[in-house]
C-alpha cells in the first residue's frame, strides 16, 4: 500500500496549524484518500475546541473559453466568490448532518435563524437544518449554471432574484456555525485541486488565503506545485508566503519542480 513518510505527523501538521496551507503532493488516489481521511482524524463535533476537517474537490467553476471579449469579468468574480462560498457551507452541513448526532441538528436551528435574514424577499421561510441544506445546494447550483449560461453567451445578466438565498457571507456562515455547535476552534477547509478551473475561482481562493480569518476557517490548498493559475486575489494583491500562506510537502513534488525550473 503506497504511504506518505511520516503520515501520521503529515495529518497533525496539516490540521493543527491554524494558518493557510499551499500542500504539494502528486495529484493521484492516494493524495485523495490521504487528505479524505483527515475528516476522519479530525471529525466534526459538538463541544470541542479540537480543529474540524472539512474536504472539498468540487470547489471551483470550469474553465470555460468564452465566446466573446465583452463579459463583465466583476460579475464573473462575484459569482466565482460565491459558488466557493456556498460549496464550503454546503459541506459543512453535510458533514454535520452526516454525523447522525440529534444534538448537532437541534443546535443548528440558530444558524437556520440566521441565514433567514439573507432570503430574497419572498422566498419561504427556511425551518429546519435539511431544509437550509437544500436551500444552500440549490444556489450553488444555480451560480454554476447561470456562469455557464453566461460564458457561452446565453444569457445577458445573472437573474439572482429568481433563488432563494442569492448571497452568503462565509466568514458570518462558519462564526454562526460553530457558535451553534459550540466549537471553540477553526474548521480547516481543505481544497483538492483535481482539474483546470476558472482564474476567477483560483482568485476567490485567493482572497480567504489573503484573509486574517484563521481563528474561524484555516484553508489547505492541495495540487502539483505548478498547477495554481494565478497568485493574485480578487483585488489584484498577492499572496505570498510565508506572509499569506506556509508549504508543506507530501512527496517529492515540489523539490521536482524546483530542479526542473533551475
Amino acid at each position: 500500500m503506497e504511504k506518505y513518510k511520516n503520515e501520521e505527523y503529515l495529518k497533525s501538521r496539516i490540521m493543527e496549524d491554524s494558518g493557510h496551507l499551499f500542500v504539494y503532493g502528486y495529484k493521484n488516489d492516494h493524495r485523495t484518500k490521504f487528505l479524505k481521511s483527515l475528516e476522519s482524524v479530525f471529525p466534526v463535533k459538538p463541544d470541542s475546541d479540537q480543529p474540524s476537517a472539512i474536504y472539498l474537490d468540487s470547489f471551483a467553476l470550469s474553465k470555460i473559453d468564452s465566446e466573446s471579449n465583452d463579459k463583465d469579468k466583476r460579475l464573473i468574480q462575484t459569482v466565482s466568490k460565491e459558488y466557493l462560498s456556498f460549496s464550503i457551507a454546503l459541506r459543512i452541513l453535510e458533514k454535520a448532518l452526516d454525523a447522525g448526532d440529534t444534538i448537532i441538528d437541534s443546535k443548528l436551528f440558530r444558524l437556520v435563524e440566521s441565514m433567514n435574514t439573507c432570503r430574497n424577499a419572498g422566498s419561504p421561510e427556511i425551518k429546519t437544518a435539511n431544509q437550509l441544506l437544500q436551500e444552500i445546494k440549490s444556489s450553488r447550483d444555480f451560480y454554476y449554471e447561470n456562469y455557464i449560461k453566461y460564458i457561452k453567451g446565453q444569457i445577458e445578466i445573472i437573474p439572482i432574484d429568481d433563488v432563494s438565498i442569492p448571497f452568503l457571507e462565509l466568514n458570518m456562515f462558519v462564526d454562526h456555525y460553530k457558535d451553534t455547535i459550540n466549537l471553540d476552534s477553526y474548521l480547516g477547509i481543505i481544497l483538492d485541486k483535481k482539474e483546470d478551473q476558472a482564474v476567477s475561482s483560483t482568485r476567490a481562493v485567493n482572497n480567504l488565503l489573503s484573509s486574517r480569518i484563521n481563528k474561524d476557517i484555516s484553508v489547505k490548498v492541495a495540487m502539483e506545485p505548478d498547477a495554481w493559475e494565478t497568485y493574485t486575489d480578487e483585488r489584484g494583491q498577492i499572496v505570498e508566503n510565508p506572509h499569506d500562506y506556509s508549504i508543506i510537502e507530501l512527496d517529492d513534488s515540489y523539490r521536482e519542480h524546483m530542479i526542473r525550473l533551475m
